[in-house]
């Protein structure tokens, strides 16, 4: 585990690139900082700690279901939810996230499709594997991860 402290003085958006070599997929994983305000930050950080709204949409309920019955709940944590693991990122606010895969992919419906789909094959060395996941199941996830912002 490294850490790190990225200070910026000035709000804005800042880029940067893993410097360790980690493994096989070291050269994807980016970093993207989000420098706010203090007052924009402390409401960032109030937003960040509240659990997600409950799904209205029939599929994104589906999805919901689908992840708390499924592989997903072992290794990733949404708050307020029975999902707890800590192998995976937590991903409470997905939804609201710029990117996912460790940085190498925008977060689009069709790239989170393309990540659930098959992990490996779009970041090789992917710690999460490929679930073999139906389109069915595909479907109801990206609906319910797209509405966790």
């Amino acid at each position: 585990m490294n850490y790190t402290w990225i200070q910026a003085n000035t709000p804005g958006i800042y880029y940067g690139q893993c410097a360790e070599l980690c493994g096989a997929s070291h050269a994807n994983m980016r970093v993207v900082v989000v420098a706010k305000t203090p007052e924009e930050f402390d409401q960032w950080v109030k937003d960040q700690q509240t659990g997600p709204a409950a799904q209205t949409e029939a599929l994104a309920q589906e999805g919901q279901q689908t992840f708390m019955t499924g592989a997903c709940i072992g290794c990733h944590t949404i708050n307020g939810t029975a999902a707890a693991g800590k192998t995976g990122p937590n991903l409470t606010h997905v939804g609201s996230r710029t990117s996912i895969a460790g940085g190498s992919l925008t977060n689009t419906e069709g790239n989170l499709r393309r990540w659930l789909t098959n992990p490996p094959a779009v970041k090789p060395g992917s710690i999460m594997p490929n679930l073999n996941l139906t389109k069915t199941e595909i479907d109801a996830l990206v609906a319910y991860l797209q509405s966790l912002k």
